[in-house]
């Protein structure tokens, strides 16, 4: 895993899909969050559904901190693409790529890094409060 932090943007699996974001609109990110669906999640998957499920979050208002600047450009942009059906997809992702069968989850509690599973945490929150 090519990681260096435990944030959305922190590996290089997330870096290396936010060029296709560029290219692309919302359908991007659904498809992103979509790949968590049934089954066993691989840690590029997982990371990349966790940078769509922030990015989700972000286009409604509540993004974690400061985004790298394209993202920020692209959220602003497309932002308006997104719905609560999209919310709720970004949560399930979440909690998915958080769970069991996730090669991602097994890896960061393998480290040691509970940060990682408090930032879940923190943006399932953010995700949940754009529903209310």
């Amino acid at each position: 895993m090519g990681a260096w932090g435990y944030l959305p943007f922190e590996n290089d699996d997330a870096l290396d899909w936010l060029e296709e974001l560029e290219a692309g609109g919302a359908e991007v990110v659904r498809d992103a969050l979509a790949t968590t669906g049934d089954g066993y999640i691989e840690a590029p998957e997982g990371s990349v559904a966790i940078a769509a499920a922030e990015i989700t979050s972000a286009c409604q208002g509540n993004p974690q901190g400061d985004l790298p600047e394209n993202v920020a450009t692209w959220v602003t942009a497309h932002g308006a693409e997104f719905t609560a059906e999209d919310v709720e997809l970004a949560l399930e992702a979440v909690r998915r790529v958080g769970g069991e069968e996730s090669e991602l989850a097994e890896l960061w509690d393998d480290a040691d890094e509970p940060e990682w599973r408090e930032s879940l945490d923190d943006l399932s929150g953010r995700l949940q409060a754009a529903l209310k």
